[in-house]
């Protein structure tokens, strides 16, 4: 008996959901896809604005590989994580899974918990693992026209990056916890990170337009130092995203428990 203390859980809730995490493709399907995707934009990006007149003319491209990388997150390479995040929780409903799951986790705030705190991690190692390839790609894409790069803003930018993507994939997770369909999880995360920010933000309604700002893809394009106004700094972008994952999951988790399974 004693032997097998500790191994219940939030300890073996989470232990569950590394195992799980792990040992499916799509996994790294989805991790894949987010490289694949953010050096597609990096490249496409440099490659234009290498390629744009001096006159200014070309759009405005950034010659800065650090803000072809923020832009290249924000606009593609986030909507990989949104993919694995949506795997993580909305597809245990599915194929039913769930049903085990909550079977082996009955206090259902610790599913929940235990599958942030498994994905957390793995997206904040990943934004800082892609960060000096995405600026790599960039870098190379941008030729001539690049911008110097300091290491001190490169580690800047990929913790920026890295917690980005981590608190979307929380968030996420909290979203497939209350819509429970994977098609849903998708179509709200897709609209809640980028259609309506765009939307609010092409909007002539000033209270709109300053609004979206405080959606959390636009609070991610603040913490990753690309967004366009600069309506607040990286402590409020940080405290944002961070309310944003809390309110997801808090809503997620009171959905679980009064429909369960």
């Amino acid at each position: 008996m004693t032997g097998q203390k500790g191994r219940g859980g939030l300890v073996g809730a989470i232990a569950a959901e590394w195992t799980k995490l792990w040992t499916v493709r799509s996994t790294w399907v989805a991790l894949a896809s987010t490289a694949a995707l953010i050096i597609a934009y990096t490249v496409i990006a440099g490659g234009a604005a290498r390629s744009a007149p001096a006159d200014g003319s070309g759009g405005g491209l950034p010659t800065a590989p650090l803000d072809n990388l923020g832009t290249g997150v924000a606009f593609m390479g986030q909507f990989g994580v949104l993919a694995l995040a949506t795997m993580v929780m909305a597809t245990e409903y599915s194929t039913g899974s769930i049903r085990s799951t909550l079977l082996w986790v009955p206090v259902r705030y610790r599913v929940l918990l235990a599958k942030c705190l498994v994905l957390f991690p793995v997206l904040f190692v990943s934004g800082l693992v892609l960060t000096p390839v995405g600026v790599g790609s960039a870098v190379a894409a941008l030729g001539d026209a690049a911008q110097s790069v300091t290491a001190e803003d490169a580690v800047a930018r990929a913790f920026a990056v890295g917690g980005y993507l981590a608190a979307t994939g929380v968030i996420v997770v909290g979203i497939g916890a209350a819509v429970r369909s994977v098609a849903g999880t998708l179509t709200v995360g897709f609209l809640l990170m980028l259609v309506l920010p765009m939307t609010m933000q092409s909007t002539s309604v000033e209270f709109l337009s300053k609004a979206a700002d405080y959606l959390p893809g636009p609070a991610g394009m603040h913490l990753m130092g690309v967004a366009e106004n600069q309506a607040y700094g990286t402590p409020a972008a940080v405290g944002l995203l961070a309310i944003w994952a809390v309110a997801a999951n808090v809503v997620g988790y009171c959905v679980l428990r009064s429909r369960d399974a």
